[in-house]
């Protein structure tokens, strides 16, 4: 070999070496960072399932592929006498065979390396496999446990179809050599060959057909996972009588040709092995197409109900176990129209606690009123609630999180990841109430506000870092996005209808479709891919003070001498201070500084996976879904971050998967808490009688808690908003557990549409504080309205309510209202507002002056046996990108009304006054005590007039008297303010 050729092999090698040094040690810092979580076990078992997996399967494809290969590579035996034409000539075989078993091993090696890195992403199958867990739910057809659905199935289908292809893969190969080494030879229309070669072919086809066997076998419980009958999920009948038998058929043809290709072995005859194989291809065409589809025709659709009836049943009640709906509590609500002001009094807890703040503008008020500093936002509201002054009140809150696009410049790499290295602080609002500031703007009257926090006494935060903080992934968007695309539907999403006896859509769930519009297209990929990392990082407790808050100040000088600073002192990040830990995190992120930064000390954590949903979504890859909305709260007076998660499947059998996203079956089983200042996730096991987190309990001891939540954090558990538009839409369609109502559609539900701000789109689930009919006390609560199918914009027939405190969390309640009822919908009710002379008049008017008028969300709040409709209206000034709530519209039977609050449209709908309308209202505490309030905000002027006034002397001794003066009249500004505040 020349000198060249071993300077590229030796460049070749090193640039691997290389390659593989950074991938390991990514992979070590993957270890160190679920170790510093304490879930070192996660990773190994994770880690050591795929190597142990792709290990054997990989050298079992290798191993068979090579032994394949070198049967068909035997040079002929001498006696051997072939006729026709030869497929090399003398001189390109001897230059190949120079290199041949070289190329055929490379050739193997890779097939076994490619088989081995897809087995080894099999590692959750063959987890749920080993650790099966049972449902007690049997399917009706071939009567086993959903638990062979959900948990073998699909690694059993992977296995019979690899052993397949495999066995093709090594056919198709050892023809190849067979035909090169002269084994196999085409003699005009004929084909010659050696008793060896055709020994090896025949009994490679024989294989596969025995192997196709066990893959029909496997199509056949499939059946139960598919919608070919086209009237719904599972097998209906033309696929038990029609698709079945026909697979019965097809392996006994396969057991035929295998007999057939062993019994040719001896025969140089084609026709008989060729037959076999045309048979079977024309029977799997016929039998698997044609036939079903003449049994769907001339069986099924004149008669369809009576013959799909039992399957039907089969789906109704499969849908609603794997949903969660069979335990839902059905109970009839009579509506009177009139609500009284008794009513009202009685109920002052629920009128109180009825949100009149959208998370969407409140979000934008926030960010202008809170947001304090340009490198801060708030990118997500939430609702929660809290007791405050021994009354239990909703709040919008929302964190106050640094963003590293936003730095100020020079955006160097100390500021970046040293010193800017966390949020701070929340901003807290009662749903209801309005504070009208300084200049009389319909403003949030804030309980939780500035830096530092400034809070009621109930809402007392002590640990304001906030480290670790919600962004979303692109794939988490995905999701969000298909949320949306659901909500602003203004009918019911068409592309999951099943089709009727005639062929013309129903409003059936998950019928057939397009492969990109089917089920959950985007969102198996959410599920099923595992998570690119969005690589961010910050070094906390360096030699370099971290940036806690700004106090202020009047110029960059001395911003720079009031800020507030701090080390960081949590457990969260990985410690960071040997030389073999930063080269790990330098191959990680490609960033030299971390090589050579002297910033770094002993106790120095670098902190990774900083966001949520990801953070926690990286702990438990594939196994649970986490919702893409946590929200945070303030517990004992830390906060913390709670995360929703889910698990799901997509193969129980006979359930109908929703479009949403695109499972059939879906439980909240896991609540995260993870703090904002340490990040340490806790993962709460809230459904212990689900079989699937039984299993991920036994594959993952150490992740998830079988011990419950702390008293405090429970309080804090809401029922998740996407779950329960899940089982909302779903249960739109299966409440009608009778399969003939079901059938003809008699009874179908939707959610209805609303006005959100000038567009009509469906009606989100929204938190509520109310008294349930037939309860004795508030809860807080998750609900929504149904309205007839295709009557969307008509009046309601139901609402769905799901209880969130801890004494009954999960429970959901279905309130019907009697069939001869005529209750108005929300749509009816947005009509009504839109027709009101008067507030007609105003919304001409402030669109004349050039405002954007947002009607917020329509609440549908149930009082006793009465309903009380509620909307607030926003107003953004063309000049003012901060939205005002403006207006509180009431809406009762017919009556109309609105006011520039809530007690004042209260007074307007009942004919009352302001003061009895707010008389007995509940005693809000209306935002941080005067005194601390006022006692912390002259304390912050005084610090910046102190600062002022050493900078106002500096000036002077430096003879800059063009600042001097600038300094002088900024803090007699100061002293102003604080003269008022102290009078």
């Amino acid at each position: 070999m020349t000198l060249p050729s071993k300077v590229f092999y030796y460049i070749f090698g090193a640039i691997l070496a290389l390659i593989l040094a950074a991938k390991a040690l990514t992979l070590w810092t993957d270890y160190l960072w679920f170790s510093a979580l304490s879930q070192g076990a996660v990773f190994t078992t994770i880690l050591s399932t795929r190597i142990v997996l792709g290990l054997i399967i990989g050298v079992l494809f290798f191993l068979w592929l090579w032994i394949n290969l070198r049967i068909a590579r035997k040079p002929l035996p001498p006696d051997v006498a072939l006729l026709g034409k030869r497929l090399l000539p003398d001189e390109e075989r001897a230059q190949i065979e120079q290199y041949a078993d070289k190329a055929l091993l490379v050739f193997a090696l890779l097939g076994g390396l490619m088989a081995g890195v897809v087995a080894s992403g099999k590692w959750l199958p063959w987890l749920q496999f080993g650790h099966a867990v049972p449902f007690n739910d049997v399917d009706p057809i071939f009567g086993k446990d959903a638990s062979f659905y959900v948990f073998k199935l699909g690694f059993l289908r992977y296995l019979v179809r690899s052993a397949f292809l495999a066995v093709v893969v090594a056919t198709i190969a050892s023809i190849l050599v067979h035909l090169y080494q002269e084994a196999i030879r085409v003699v005009g229309n004929s084909i010659q060959t050696t008793q060896r070669a055709r020994t090896h072919v025949y009994a490679l086809v024989a294989l596969g057909l025995l192997v196709k066997i066990i893959n029909y076998r496997i199509d056949q419980f499939g059946l139960l996972l598919s919608n070919k009958g086209g009237v719904l999920w599972g097998a209906a009948y033309a696929d038990v009588y029609g698709r079945l038998p026909v697979m019965y058929g097809l392996m006994v043809l396969c057991l035929v040709g295998a007999v057939v290709m062993i019994a040719s072995i001896r025969s140089r005859r084609l026709f008989w092995p060729a037959g076999s194989l045309a048979v079977l291809l024309l029977f799997s065409f016929l039998g698997g197409t044609v036939y079903p589809v003449a049994v769907q025709r001339l069986v099924v659709n004149p008669t369809q109900f009576d013959k799909e009836k039992p399957f039907i049943e089969s789906n109704i009640k499969a849908t609603n176990k794997a949903f969660g709906l069979d335990k839902i509590q059905n109970r009839l609500h009579n509506v009177v129209t009139n609500l009284t002001w008794d009513q009202v009094e009685r109920n002052r807890l629920t009128i109180d606690n009825i949100r009149l703040w959208d998370h969407r503008p409140l979000e934008r008020t926030m960010d202008q009123r809170q947001g304090l500093r340009a490198y801060y936002d708030f990118p997500d509201v939430d609702v929660d609630r809290y007791t405050i002054d021994g009354h239990v009140r909703q709040v919008m809150i929302a964190p106050r999180q640094v963003d590293s696009n936003r730095i100020p410049a020079p955006q160097t790499w100390v500021k970046s990841h040293l010193q800017y290295t966390h949020g701070y602080g929340v901003c807290a609002a009662p749903v209801n109430e309005i504070g009208r500031g300084e200049t009389g703007e319909g403003l949030p009257n804030f309980w939780v506000k500035d830096i530092p926090p400034q809070s009621i006494k109930d809402l007392q935060i002590n640990q304001p870092g906030v480290y670790f903080f919600t962004s979303i992934h692109p794939r988490f968007i995905e999701l969000i996005q298909s949320i949306e695309r659901h909500e602003r539907a203004g009918q019911p999403d068409q592309s999951n209808q099943g089709t009727d006896a005639t062929g013309q859509q129903s409003g059936q769930q998950g019928g057939p479709q397009q492969d990109q519009d089917r089920p959950g297209a985007a969102e198996q990929r959410i599920m099923d891919e595992p998570l690119a990392k969005i690589e961010d990082y910050v070094i906390a407790n360096t030699k370099v003070d971290e940036l806690d808050y700004a106090r202020g100040g009047s110029n960059a000088a001395n911003a720079q001498e009031g800020n507030a600073y701090t080390r960081y002192t949590g457990k969260g990040g990985i410690p960071v201070a040997s030389f073999w830990r930063r080269l790990a995190f330098f191959a990680r992120f490609q960033d030299w500084q971390l090589l050579f930064t002297q910033s770094l000390t002993k106790d120095s954590r670098v902190i990774i996976n900083r966001t949520l949903p990801e953070r926690i979504q990286t702990l438990c890859p594939l196994f649970l879904l986490c919702d893409p909305d946590p929200y945070i709260t303030v517990i004992d007076g830390k906060l913390k971050w709670i995360n929703d998660a889910y698990t799901y499947s997509r193969t129980y059998p006979y359930s109908t998967p929703h479009s949403l996203v695109g499972v059939n079956y879906m439980r909240n089983s896991v609540k995260v808490v993870c703090d904002a200042y340490d990040g340490i996730p806790e993962f709460y096991c809230t459904d212990p009688t689900d079989p699937m987190i039984q299993c991920y309990q036994s594959i993952f001891p150490t992740l998830l808690k079988k011990e419950p939540a702390p008293r405090e954090v429970q309080q804090h558990f809401r029922f998740p908003q996407l779950l329960f538009t899940v089982q909302a839409d779903t249960y739109a369609d299966y409440h009608m557990t009778d399969a003939t109502t079901f059938y003809q559609r008699e009874d179908s539900w939707a959610i209805p549409n609303e006005i959100y701000g000038s567009e009509a789109r469906k009606t989100e689930a929204y938190y509520a504080v109310m008294k349930l009919p037939g309860e004795t006390k508030e809860e807080f609560l998750l609900m929504l309205p149904f309205t007839p199918k295709g009557r969307e914009d008509k009046n309601m027939v139901a609402w769905m309510a799901a209880r969130c405190d801890p004494a009954h969390y999960g429970e959901i309640v279905c309130y019907r209202f009697p069939k001869n009822a005529l209750v108005d919908g929300p749509m009816q009710v947005e009509s009504r507002i839109g027709q009101d002379p008067e507030f007609s008049k105003n919304q001409t008017l402030w669109g004349q002056r050039g405002s954007t008028i947002i009607r917020g969300n329509l609440l549908v709040i149930p009082i006793e046996n009465s309903l009380l409709y509620a909307e607030p209206v926003y107003i953004a000034a063309a000049k003012s990108p901060i939205p005002e709530l403006k207006l509180v519209l009431l809406v009762n039977g017919n009556r109309v009304a609105f006011g520039t609050d809530l007690d004042s449209a209260l007074a307007k709908l009942f004919g009352r006054t302001p003061e009895e309308a707010a008389a007995s209202s509940i005693s809000p505490s209306q935002a941080p005590p005067a005194g601390q309030a006022q006692a912390a905000t002259i304390k912050s002027l005084v610090e910046q007039a102190l600062e002022l006034q050493q900078s106002k002397e500096k000036a002077l001794n430096s003879g800059n008297l063009g600042e001097f003066q600038r300094l002088d009249s900024e803090l007699a500004n100061i002293l102003d303010q604080i003269e008022k505040l102290a009078q």
